[in-house]
This record gives C-alpha cells, sequence and structure tokens, in this order.
C-alpha cells in the first residue's frame, strides 16, 4: 500500500505513534485502519495495569490509539480533545499478546474543526483460532483543528467551554500517593496521582485536589521498550494526565459513595497545551451528578504552576464495580 508523503513521513520518525504498527487500509480524507499487537514486552505498561496477573489496556491508552490514527489520517491537524468516549468490553491480554485494530474515519468537518469517529476492535476466533467476528471494545469522537501559527481563537472557544469547577491552588499534599496506591491496583508505570492536596466542595458537589504527573514524573517511566533503550516515545494525548483525573475522581467516588469505579464513559474533552518538562500540575474533580445503576458523573480541571489550563475533561462517567473495604474508607475535610 503506498501512503501520501505526510503520511509515510509520519509513519518513518521511530518516536511516534508507538501504538500504529501497520496500515491495514487507507481512503484518502475519509478512513484508515490500523493494527497493533499489544504485548507486556514491548509496552512494560502492561504490566502495571493487571488485575490478578491479567493485563488489561488502560482506557486512556485506547485514547492515545484514537488520537494517534485520526492523526494519521489528518497529518494537517492537531489534537483538540475528544468527545462521546465510550469504555466498553476491557481489552484483556491473556496469551503474551492481543492484536487489535482501530478504524477512523472522518464523521464530519466545520471550518477548522474535524471529527474523526474511532473504534478499537479485535477478532473473534474459536478454539482452534478460526476468526468469525470482531469484539467492539471502545469507541470515540476525536476533535481535530487544522494546524495554524494563530491558534488563539479556537483556544478561547475552548477555554469558555471549561467545566466551571475553579482553579486548585497549591498546596502541602494532605496525603501521599501512597494513600492512593493503596486503593488502586495500579504499578509505578501508572502511578499518575502524585497526592491529595484537600477536599473540595460540598456534600451535593463533593472534589478532591490533587497533583497530576506527566509521563517523565511517573515513579517509573519505561512505559515502552523503546524507552528502556534510551529511544523518546512521543505521545499525543497527554493520557497520563487524563488517568490522573480518572484516577482522582475514583477517590471522590470512592469517599462519598463507597464504592471503587471504572470509566464508562467522558461526554467532552480539550487538550489546551503541552505542560512544559518541569511544570508541577495540580487537578481538580467534582462529582457533579449521580445517575442511576451506581454511575456517577465528574468535571475534571487539571493546571499548571501559572494556574493556566492544561486539560479538562467534561462529563467523566464512573461505575461502580465494588464496595470499598471497612479498611480503606475515608473522609477528607471540607
Amino acid at each position: 500500500m503506498i501512503l501520501p508523503g505526510e503520511m509515510a513521513a509520519i509513519m518513518a520518525d521511530p518516536s511516534r505513534f508507538p501504538f500504529i504498527d501497520k496500515v491495514l487500509t487507507f481512503e484518502e480524507e475519509h478512513m484508515v485502519m490500523t493494527q497493533s499487537t499489544l504485548s507486556v514486552a514491548d509496552h512494560p505498561f502492561l504490566s502495571d495495569h493487571a488485575i490478578d496477573g491479567v493485563p488489561y489496556h488502560p482506557g486512556v491508552m485506547a485514547m492515545e490509539m484514537f488520537a494517534e490514527n485520526a492523526l494519521l489520517l489528518c497529518p494537517d491537524s492537531c489534537l483538540a480533545g475528544f468527545e462521546g468516549v465510550k469504555f466498553g468490553l476491557p481489552v484483556k491480554v491473556m496469551k503474551g499478546t492481543m492484536r487489535v485494530r482501530v478504524e477512523a474515519k472522518i464523521e464530519r468537518a466545520d471550518g477548522d474543526l474535524t471529527w474523526v469517529k474511532c473504534r478499537l476492535v479485535s477478532d473473534l476466533s474459536n478454539s482452534e483460532g478460526v476468526v468469525f467476528g470482531e469484539r467492539e471494545h471502545h469507541e470515540a469522537l476525536v476533535r481535530l483543528v487544522k494546524k495554524s501559527d494563530d491558534l488563539s481563537g479556537f483556544l478561547q472557544s475552548e477555554i469558555t467551554e471549561l467545566p466551571s469547577v475553579g482553579t486548585p491552588p497549591p498546596g502541602r499534599l494532605e496525603h501521599h500517593a501512597s494513600f492512593i496506591y493503596l486503593r488502586y491496583f495500579h504499578g509505578p508505570r501508572f502511578q499518575s496521582h502524585g497526592g491529595v492536596l484537600r477536599g473540595v466542595g460540598d456534600a451535593s458537589q463533593p472534589g478532591v485536589d490533587g497533583i497530576a504527573l506527566m509521563r517523565h514524573q511517573l515513579p517509573a517511566t519505561d512505559q515502552f521498550a523503546h524507552e528502556r533503550n534510551g529511544e523518546d516515545v512521543l505521545l499525543e494525548a497527554l493520557p497520563m494526565l487524563i488517568e490522573a483525573g480518572f484516577q482522582n475522581a475514583g477517590l471522590v467516588a470512592m469517599e462519598s459513595e463507597g464504592f471503587s469505579s471504572l470509566q464508562v464513559g467522558i461526554e467532552w474533552s480539550t487538550m489546551l497545551r503541552v505542560p512544559e518538562q518541569d511544570e508541577e500540575l495540580r487537578l481538580r474533580s467534582i462529582r457533579m451528578a449521580v445517575e442511576d445503576g451506581g454511575v456517577t458523573v465528574h468535571d475534571v480541571l487539571v493546571v499548571g504552576s501559572d494556574d493556566a489550563p492544561v486539560l479538562a475533561l467534561k462529563g467523566l462517567r464512573l461505575k461502580a464495580m465494588a464496595p470499598v473495604p471497612e479498611d480503606q474508607k475515608f473522609t477528607l475535610e471540607r
């Protein structure tokens, strides 16, 4: 398959698009389908996102895959955010490796904005390995904006859409990261929460302020095998900051509902800028609503050392999965 020059150049850059192993189908300005083989050997972060020894491909890394595929399809654009993210069947890496596909199709365009519909799928096969269908795991709309020397108008419109949760001020940690990972299964390559600063909000809209860690600030930074060899791996969607938002909102649900939760969807998100290497990032999540079926709805804001927003999530939905053990229950002062 012959790819357009710009697309081929991106694919040839070893530091970019680590989740695209090969292009299976491509229709210019319409769709692309790519393949990725997930394994603990190539993706060590999987071993730190495992339950009962079974690695689960994290939802935030599925979002990263969607961003990579959308940008491959539209190389003249940059990532603005996501809409309508739905996390479905988990991707379990059962036998050492798991082959998955991402399908990305341009759904609509409006001025400088493009929406790309993405799905993550894998094969359904019988005990003899004969494929008889496909399994859909996650889906989302990726929001792209055309590259430009002046994105100020677009960024201003994004800022007006930010959740109204206030800005988390700096402060001393009330609880260190160990408090969080006593309650979560994540290992050091996925411990993107740096600790709790304070409880915020009130009984009707409780929240938590905390520290969000970038990939190079994690307790273990070799998320990809290439990084062990000193090579760079660049991710597009700031997945670990989204993960910090998930974990922070999960703490709120843990405290307010008494349940551990799993993310099931995000209504809208924006990525305003890539933080500086030495920035200390803070985040706030507020529980905005409680829905039927044990679902809590949260808004999340991540800001940098100058209070400038970095990333936001609106309508993050978490579903209660298991009661918090008595010895792990907690109440933050507000």
